[in-house]
């Protein structure tokens, strides 16, 4: 679930940057369109559609990819926070050299609650 453009080599030019995630984003249209579509996966009444965001399991911000379906999932917006917290502290530590980019997306797709590196 990686934007290919990312690696270990190409963190300097991608990840680290400030405001490459933007880059990298799906247009909210897009976005939105898959949100629909999951709602009515997961049989999700549609006017709850407001309740969740589109998430990237692998953020954009530790290289995830940004349209793979199996990247995507529905969060709550009441969990959205503190994953947040934790997405951009791992990419503190792997732009800091402190954790490995493959590590990093390891801990956040097995298990974000609990990734270490000083995040918990």
């Amino acid at each position: 679930m990686h934007n290919p453009a990312v690696t270990q080599e190409t963190i300097g030019t991608t990840i680290c940057i400030p405001g490459w995630t933007r880059s990298a984003r799906p247009p909210s249209s897009y976005a939105r369109r898959v949100k629909i579509a999951l709602v009515r996966e997961l049989d999700i009444p549609e006017d709850m559609l407001g309740d969740f965001e589109l998430d990237h399991r692998v953020p954009l911000s530790l290289g995830g990819a940004p349209y793979e379906p199996a990247n995507l999932e529905l969060q709550p917006w009441d969990e959205a926070s503190e994953k947040d917290r934790k997405e951009a502290c791992l990419a503190r530590a792997v732009c800091d050299g402190r954790l490995a980019l493959d590590e990093a997306r390891r801990r956040i797709w097995s298990d974000w609650r609990n990734v270490g590196a000083g995040c918990d």
